[in-house]
């Protein structure tokens, strides 16, 4: 229930940001390795936004598997 809340709290604060950064229309060049492209600075930031969340909860999946996972190696190893 806790993470659900936080969810809809985290969703709700990307809306909202959305809704207000729409005001500002202005227009700002992203040069990326291979292409340039011409975003509105709001989508830019939403972007890298996104990203960060997405790479932050690979790295908790990442370190609550090997939690998980910790000495099955060794658990296996003994019944031999």
């Amino acid at each position: 229930m806790r993470r659900l809340l936080f969810i809809v709290v985290l969703v709700a604060l990307v809306i909202v940001g959305v809704l207000f950064g729409s005001i500002n229309q202005q227009l700002a060049d992203l040069h990326l390795l291979i292409v340039s492209v011409q975003l509105r600075v709001v989508d830019i930031a939403l972007i890298f936004l996104l990203l960060g969340i997405l790479l932050g909860l690979l790295i908790a999946l990442l370190y609550a598997i090997q939690r998980k996972t910790k000495g099955w190696l060794r658990k296996s190893a003994d019944r031999n």
